[in-house]
């Protein structure tokens, strides 16, 4: 494991070592195929999938022995013993461009990063939690609320936001 992500959740709490293969999901199965699926959350385990349809999901359930066996090979902490996927279709979502972080964004991002990560790691840290917070503010501005079971900001006229929509 290369010393970049060796040291990489230190101190976040308790699973954060769980999702390392949301975070190296792309080593463990290439550049092609990490545009066909995007890792979103490990539970108990269980690797969640989005996909963009379910021939895709067919495809991938497929080949799921040997993804698990690249995961463990790749992100051992994670203990993924099962691979489900979740269908959402491209295109689906409105896209939000994200605005320059403010100074307030770029202070609550740097109160959010432990300081005990690498420098250069905690820069980058720091500065995509400022433009995550940009873009929650400007989805919010835009008319959009926080989903009731996550508590995502999100666009359109459902309850709650597209992930928990098709999980539950």
């Amino acid at each position: 494991m290369s010393d970049c992500f060796r040291d990489i959740g230190k101190g976040w709490g308790a699973g954060w070592e769980e999702q390392e293969a949301v975070w190296r999901w792309r080593e463990a199965v290439g550049e092609s195929l990490g545009k066909l699926a995007r890792p979103l959350y490990v539970d108990r385990g269980v690797l969640h999938i989005a996909v963009a349809s379910p021939l895709v999901a067919q495809e991938l359930k497929l080949w799921s022995t040997e993804l698990l066996s690249r995961l463990s090979a790749v992100a051992p902490r994670s203990k993924v013993r099962e691979l489900r996927f979740v269908i959402v279709p491209e295109g689906r979502e409105e896209k939000v461009e994200t605005p320059e972080p403010t100074p307030k964004e770029l202070n609550q991002a740097e109160e959010l990063v432990p300081m005990d990560l690498p420098p250069e790691l905690r820069v980058k840290f720091v500065r995509i939690v400022a433009q995550t917070l940009a873009q929650e503010a400007e989805i919010l501005r835009r008319g959009g609320r926080r989903c009731p079971s996550c508590g995502v900001a999100f666009l359109g006229t459902e309850e709650v936001c597209p992930l928990c929509k098709a999980l539950s």
